[in-house]
């Protein structure tokens, strides 16, 4: 069925999808949308199953929560064409390995589902739905606030109290010399470890981790190291081993010209049989 959109979003929808959206009863997945971005999607039915249990009714008795009244599958479908209107899910198809082979460009992915774009809607139990819709960040309004008191607090700075402005003073000085005392580790360490290429068999290097990636404490563990030499490459032999030893008094030689009498004799025996049974 298809279904007009609206650019507004209806406080009733917005409240449905807040309570909606990463329910357990939903049984939400990750999946690729278009095989390019990562999308969660249900089904229809577990949509039917979270708006029709015991949990919703409970909270739609709330006044604060702001929930309509849903009391059959007909105003289950109400509720979906309400939530596609505004925006905030969207019917999507699944497709199968040689769906998605078919399409130039795609690519399957073994871990998340590849879900593409439908035009219309079906009222199916199997049928599937993504969300684009995403709840917001509690803490925004904190943050806001905390950006502009800092804003706030670095214009006003011709303003501050005395000891305030020689605490950012120090404090300015004190990550200076972190950082001058950083550049001047680092010399010194490519001093000595140039010292060490002609002075010691093994160059040396002081904080041997200082520019890994890894951690702020990682980088100054250990204290020193050896820097151990590159393995060489073990060139090809171009003969082959000997498989066997041969014995001095030359026995080896008799046993395999005795064995090679024997398989002459074997080999003879065979074809006399074989050509014994072509004269008869």
């Amino acid at each position: 069925m298809p279904i007009q959109t609206t650019n507004e979003r209806s406080p009733a929808a917005l409240n449905l999808a807040s309570y909606l959206y990463q329910n357990s009863i939903m049984k939400q997945r990750t999946g690729l949308l278009n095989n390019e971005r990562d999308i969660e999607f249900f089904r229809y039915k577990r949509l039917s199953r979270a708006l029709l249990s015991d949990d919703y009714k409970s909270k739609q008795q709330n006044v604060k929560n702001g929930l309509i009244p849903i009391n059959n599958e007909t105003d289950v479908q109400r509720v979906l064409v309400l939530l596609i209107q505004n925006q905030l899910i969207l019917p999507v198809e699944k497709l199968h390995y040689a769906e998605i082979k078919a399409i130039k460009g795609w690519k399957p992915n073994r871990t998340k589902p590849t879900l593409k774009r439908m035009d219309k809607a079906h009222v199916d139990p199997d049928a599937y739905f993504a969300w684009i819709y995403t709840k917001p960040n509690p803490y925004i309004l904190l943050y806001s606030i905390l950006a502009v008191a800092g804003i706030f607090a670095v214009i006003l700075f011709p303003l501050w109290p005395s000891f305030m402005k020689r605490g950012v003073w120090y404090l300015s000085m004190a990550a200076l010399g972190l950082i001058g005392l950083f550049f001047a580790t680092a010399i010194v360490r490519l001093i000595i470890y140039i010292i060490s290429l002609v002075a010691f068999p093994k160059p040396f290097w002081l904080f041997p981790n200082l520019f890994e990636d890894c951690g702020v404490l990682e980088s100054f563990q250990p204290l020193y190291g050896w820097e151990e030499p590159k393995k060489k490459k073990s060139k090809k032999k171009n003969g082959n081993e000997p498989v066997a030893e041969v014995k001095a008094n030359g026995s080896a030689a008799n046993g395999s010209v005795a064995t090679g009498a024997k398989a002459g004799e074997t080999s003879t025996q065979k074809r006399r049989v074989t050509l014994e049974e072509v004269d008869e």
